[in-house]
């Protein structure tokens, strides 16, 4: 699961490819906010068609120069979420415990694997 660990999010942004934002850095992920109570229940997961839809560069986003712009398909108006740093993490079979994906074992309880 993607957890956005540095991040803003855009509110009530219209999906219109004219219009830009000024934002300074460029991002790694641009999501379109779907339920904003489960997405900081689960710690800023960003959970596809569930939390948020993500959403695609060039397709859907766009970031040159400072200038950002949102045209997704899925939505006219919507708040977004604009994220500049992501972890990949996963949850031990063994004991449920988080970690990052990168990391061979739990620390936990030891159990090596992928987790998920």
């Amino acid at each position: 699961m993607l957890i956005a660990t540095d991040f803003i999010i855009l509110r009530n942004i219209k999906a219109n490819g004219l219009a830009s934002h000024p934002l300074e850095r460029r991002p790694v992920k641009v999501a379109t906010l779907i339920d904003e109570g489960a997405f900081n229940k689960t710690g800023h997961g960003l959970l596809h068609n569930k939390t948020v839809f993500l959403e695609d560069e060039v397709h859907d986003w766009n970031w040159r120069d400072g200038q950002f712009r949102y045209y997704t398909r899925i939505a006219t108006e919507a708040d977004v979420v604009i994220a500049f740093a992501v972890d990949d993490v996963v949850f031990c079979t063994q004991c449920g415990a988080k970690r990052l994906k990168a990391v061979a074992s739990c620390e936990q309880c030891a159990e090596t694997g992928n987790g998920e």
